[in-house]
């Protein structure tokens, strides 16, 4: 009885699907996004006014008869200099509408402006998001291929010293890659869907302090980079599906019919997973991996499962 060396999952496998996926949301979502923020030149000018240019950066904003936002020592005296009083409890300046400066009047009209311009403009972009269009731009299947490919070459170097790898022949690699590219396929759009939406309904409710469009902004980086992770965590995990189905799959084709249960032996082992530790199955006879619902998997194919099946030929 021989046991093959572990076929593990690979950065190499999944970081191409993770940037792919990462790609179709740019180009759907972030990128329109992107070009409907651009500020306006002037809004990149510094006018020497402390107070100005935070109106004009969205950091303090003048609304119903106060001055509200982050201060300094440079904005405070400015405030105190055009008449502003500090309101300890609201953590306010208080100036009535007919004294503003006409500099100031304007800077917020102009800042009022803007937010309204990007406020619409995020709503008109996001309105016009083709979800549909990431099937025509979308190389996941190709990728997906190549990282079958990547795999068998690795599962070849297992068997090296045991039997002749049976070769991959294209009609398994399409099978094997249809399977979870159609899978894939929908979490990548379900995702952006579920993007497109959020972000829609906290634009529509207008729902930052102030009207500042810099919010906007934050909103705008915020989901971008919980994107990038969902990308990650989309590729890992499919991936590591993939990879099970294909363990399975090569290695019942190279004679090997048992395997035994191996878990990464580390706290974030499920309970029910670790009982399995050292067991054989038989690829055909997955055992119970939730006592709750009675599933069967075998190693990898339940959700987030790090365990692994160690093929044994006799």
């Amino acid at each position: 009885m021989k046991y093959a060396p572990v076929l593990y999952l690979k950065p190499q496998y999944y970081e191409p699907i993770e940037e792919e996926i990462m790609r179709l949301w740019r180009e759907v979502i972030f990128k329109p996004l992107i070009a409907a923020a651009k500020v306006p030149e002037i809004e990149l000018m510094n006018t020497g006014n402390a107070l100005l240019d935070a109106i004009r950066e969205g950091t303090v904003w003048y609304q119903d008869g106060h001055f509200t936002g982050d201060y300094n020592s440079s904005i405070s005296k400015d405030l105190r200099a055009i008449g502003a009083l500090y309101n300890t409890p609201s953590r306010t300046w208080s100036l009535e509408r007919s004294l503003l400066p006409t500099d100031i009047r304007m800077a917020q009209a102009a800042a009022d402006a803007r937010y309204d311009s990007l406020r619409h403009s995020f709503l008109h972009t996001l309105a016009d998001a083709k979800i549909d269009s990431i099937d025509r731009l979308s190389d996941i299947p190709d990728q997906y291929i190549k990282t079958i490919d990547w795999m068998n070459d690795d599962f070849v170097k297992t068997l090296k010293h045991i039997t002749i790898a049976p070769q991959l022949t294209d009609a398994q690699r399409g099978i094997i890659a249809a399977e979870w590219g159609q899978n894939l396929d929908l979490y990548v759009k379900g995702w952006a869907s579920q993007r497109i939406l959020e972000m829609r309904e906290k634009v529509q409710a207008n729902a930052f302090d102030g009207r500042r469009s810099s919010q906007l902004i934050d909103m705008l980086k915020y989901n971008y980079g919980v994107s990038q992770r969902k990308a990650k965590f989309l590729a890992r995990q499919e991936t590591s599906l993939l990879l099970s189905k294909f363990r399975e799959t090569r290695y019942r084709d190279a004679g090997s019919n048992r395997y035994r249960w191996s878990t990464s032996r580390d706290e974030r082992v499920r309970h029910d997973h670790e009982k399995l530790d050292g067991k054989v199955f038989q690829w055909d006879q997955p055992p119970i991996t939730n006592h709750w619902t009675g599933k069967r998997n075998n190693p990898g194919e339940d959700f987030g499962c790090r365990c692994v099946g160690i093929a044994i030929f006799d």
